[in-house]
């Protein structure tokens, strides 16, 4: 949970000892993307998921955790995570979406399609450069003002005409507009057609 009196000190516990988790947005993002390569076994994904996010920590002693171990310390990680998710909207450890009631399970956020409006977003909003905050800014902070960021922004325009249920519009000139704009600004085809790291 993101607190302004604690320190950010992310660390996971791993055979009794306690290690530091490398939690700056980016490497958070790089992360996530191990999940989106299908070519790769599910061990294979958990192994370099790991391996991101622990950084610094030695890649020969995570080799020799059993996968059980590997599974555990994965999903403290996610925790750390879902402790500042976005849109608050968790993922699990395959890094897909959990379900939220009242959704129709239309993704919120893409990392990779939606760069450039998150970019330009914190540029306007705060004056945050993205490119220079790499691997700087931490996540808990970076989700914290994506969730947060101001209506007059593009990005929280987009958000909001994903979020938008068209069976709750009675104008129909303004249901035609919404539902123009929810095709215009869909994740689902280019999903399925690029791939991407999707975040709900």
């Amino acid at each position: 949970m993101f607190k302004l009196n604690d320190p950010l000190d992310d660390r996971v516990t791993i055979d009794g000892e306690e290690r530091p988790i490398y939690m700056a947005f980016d490497n958070v993002m790089n992360a996530l993307e191990t999940f989106d390569d299908q070519e790769l076994s599910e061990a294979d994904r958990l192994y370099i998921f790991l391996g991101i996010m622990l950084h610094d920590y030695d890649q020969e002693l995570i080799s020799t955790l059993d996968f059980e171990t590997q599974v555990d310390v994965g999903k403290q990680i996610i925790d750390q995570i879902n402790s500042e998710p976005i849109e608050n909207q968790p993922v699990d450890l395959e890094g897909n979406p959990m379900p939220q009631p009242k959704r129709d399970g239309e993704q919120l956020v893409s990392f990779l399609f939606d760069a450039k409006y998150i970019y330009a977003a914190f540029m306007q909003a705060y004056g945050i450069d993205l490119i220079e905050q790499q691997g700087s800014l931490h996540w808990s902070k970076f989700s914290a003002l994506l969730n947060a960021l101001p209506d007059n922004t593009l990005m929280r325009q987009i958000i909001d005409i994903r979020k938008t249920d068209l069976s709750e519009i009675k104008d129909k000139d303004e249901k035609k507009r919404i539902k123009k704009l929810k095709q215009q600004f869909s994740l689902g085809n280019k999903a399925n057609e690029e791939g991407g790291d999707m975040y709900g």
